[in-house]
């Protein structure tokens, strides 16, 4: 059975790297990272939330068809209580299909997760855009961003939680793969 994994978590936390890795390692699976396919829409630059929008709006037929004819599809995108509300599709188009949703949800504690901020090197045009919003010392994103994921993630007990503080890339993905394996 098909399945659409749904990788949440905070900005730099590993999402897309860890989805990248595992379609790799998953052939026909496909990573759909919004961030990238909002990038490829006309004036992200200006209106980055309409773009993610429409990227969303397209990511869910590309999930949907994907799921439709078998495939896996790992989603790499950060959801909070701002975002769930108005947008359950993802998982709808999941279980329209037939296929399973899974959401996990990549932990890092506080002071951990400001290091791999400052850390990252962005490697495309998007993510050199959101390192600079996250990076602007005169801004409280990040703080804002995970009380509204914390918030997200209270109403919703069935979301494997992995943690990944001090922990590497293999170690995180070594146990993303346990997670999934047990489901």
């Amino acid at each position: 059975m098909a399945r659409l994994i749904h990788l949440n978590g905070l900005s730099r936390v590993g999402k897309s790297t860890l989805a990248r890795r595992y379609a790799d390692e998953h052939p026909g699976t496909l990573a759909l990272d919004l961030d990238v396919l909002a990038g490829l829409i006309g004036g992200w630059q200006k209106n980055f939330f309409a773009a993610l929008e429409w990227a969303r709006s397209h990511g869910r037929e590309l999930a949907t068809r994907h799921l439709s004819q078998g495939y896996d599809v790992i989603l790499p995108q950060l959801v909070t209580v701002h975002d769930r509300d108005p947008d359950p599709a993802f998982e709808a188009a999941a279980r329209a299909t037939g296929a399973t949703y899974i959401e996990v949800a990549l932990l890092v504690d506080a002071r951990e997760h400001l290091r791999r901020v400052r850390d990252k090197r962005p490697i495309n045009a998007v993510e050199a855009r959101l390192q600079a919003v996250l990076e602007d010392p005169d801004s409280d994103l990040i703080d804002r961003i995970r009380g509204h994921l914390d918030e997200y993630l209270a109403k919703r007990p069935h979301v494997i939680r992995l943690d990944t503080t001090g922990i590497g890339e293999d170690q995180s993905y070594m146990r993303l793969r346990e997670a999934l394996d047990a489901t």
